[in-house]
C-alpha cells in the first residue's frame, strides 16, 4: 500500500514538472498582451470639428500613461493627416505638418510650443482651433490652463485676423461663441451643452452664450435648454419646455436646483432623463466652481451628482 502510494505521488510530481516544463517553454503571449492593452487604455475626451462646423466633446482612447505623453497624443489627434484615428463624422483642426516641438506642465499650466506650420489656419478655423486645443488639454484631471507658442515666442494673437489672445488660456475663452447683446458693457458668458447626433453617436456640443442677461447663469442654462427655439435644427435639449427653476442655492461646492415636475421624465418614478442631467451637469461643470449637483423637485430631493 505504501509503495503504492509513493509511486502514485512520483507520478503526480512527474506530472506537474512536465506541465511547467510546457508553458515554460510556450509562455502565453496573449494573455500578456491583453493585460498591456488593459492597462494603458484610457477613455478620454478630446474637441473636434462636426459636420456642421462646431467644435464638439468627443470621446477616444488614448493609449499613453504619463500626463506629458497624454498632451502629445491629444495633440496628434488634433492635427490633420497625423496617423491617429478619430471617430467618422468629425474633423481635426490643427493644419497638417504641425509639429509639437515642445512642453511643459507647471503646477496646473500646459505650455505647448508648436512649429511654424501651426501658422497656416484658415481664418474661418483659427479660433476653433484654439478653443478646441484649450478645451481638450483642460479635459485632462489637474490641468486647467494653457500657453500656446510658435517656434518658441508666446502666441498673442490670432495668426489671421490678429484679434489678441491671452498669453494663459481657459476655458473662460468660451466655445462656439454666440452673441446676443445690445453693449459691450455688463457681458456675461455662459457655456451651455447641447446634445447633437451623427449617425448613432450621441455627443454634446458647447456653445458659449455672450449676453447682457442680469440672471444668473444656471437660469441662463436652464432658460437655453428648456427653449422650444433650437440654436440650429442640428442641436438638441431634452429638457422640457415647461421645465422652470423654482430656485437654487450653492453652498460648499454643491449646487442645490429645485425644478417644478416640468423636469421630470415620469412624474411617476421621479425620473429624470440621463440626457438632460449630463446637459445641465456639463454646463455647471463649466461655469461653476462646484463638485455636487442636488436636483430637487418642488423641494423633495430626486438625484445627486457628483461632477468633478
Amino acid at each position: 500500500m505504501l509503495k503504492r502510494k509513493a509511486l502514485r505521488k512520483i507520478i503526480i510530481s512527474l506530472s506537474c514538472l512536465f506541465i511547467l516544463g510546457i508553458l515554460y517553454l510556450f509562455p502565453d503571449k496573449k494573455v500578456e498582451l491583453n493585460s498591456n492593452i488593459i492597462h494603458t487604455s484610457e477613455t478620454n475626451i478630446v474637441y473636434l470639428m462636426d459636420q456642421n462646423n462646431y467644435i464638439s466633446r468627443v470621446s477616444t482612447v488614448l493609449t499613453s500613461e504619463d500626463l506629458k505623453d497624454k498632451i502629445k497624443e491629444i495633440i496628434s489627434i488634433l492635427t490633420i493627416d497625423s496617423n491617429k484615428y478619430i471617430r467618422e463624422g468629425f474633423n481635426k483642426v490643427i493644419p497638417k505638418n504641425t509639429k509639437l516641438l515642445s512642453l511643459t506642465i507647471e503646477d496646473k499650466l500646459v505650455k505647448l510650443n508648436f512649429s511654424k506650420e501651426i501658422l497656416n489656419v484658415s481664418i474661418d478655423n483659427e479660433e476653433k482651433m484654439i478653443e478646441a486645443i484649450v478645451y481638450s488639454i483642460t479635459s485632462l484631471d489637474n490641468i486647467d490652463y494653457v500657453s500656446i507658442f510658435v517656434e518658441g515666442n508666446i502666441l498673442n494673437k490670432l495668426p489671421n485676423s490678429n484679434r489678441r489672445l491671452n498669453t494663459i488660456l481657459d476655458r473662460t475663452i468660451g466655445i462656439n461663441k454666440e452673441f446676443n447683446i445690445n453693449t459691450i458693457d455688463n457681458t456675461t458668458k455662459t457655456t451651455v451643452y447641447y446634445n447633437a447626433k451623427y449617425k448613432d453617436y450621441y455627443y454634446y456640443v458647447p456653445v458659449t452664450k455672450i449676453t447682457n442677461d442680469e440672471i444668473s447663469k444656471i437660469e441662463i442654462i436652464i432658460k437655453e435648454l428648456s427653449s422650444s427655439k433650437m440654436l440650429s435644427t442640428n442641436l438638441i435639449s431634452y429638457l422640457n419646455s415647461n421645465t422652470e427653476l423654482l430656485s437654487y442655492n450653492e453652498t460648499d461646492k454643491t449646487l442645490l436646483l429645485n425644478f417644478n415636475e416640468g423636469i421630470l421624465n415620469d412624474i411617476t418614478t421621479n425620473n429624470i432623463l440621463e440626457e438632460v442631467t449630463y446637459s445641465i451637469n456639463l454646463s455647471i461643470s463649466d461655469n461653476y466652481d462646484v463638485n455636487e449637483v442636488l436636483y430637487y423637485v418642488n423641494d423633495n430631493i430626486v438625484s445627486t451628482f457628483s461632477i468633478k
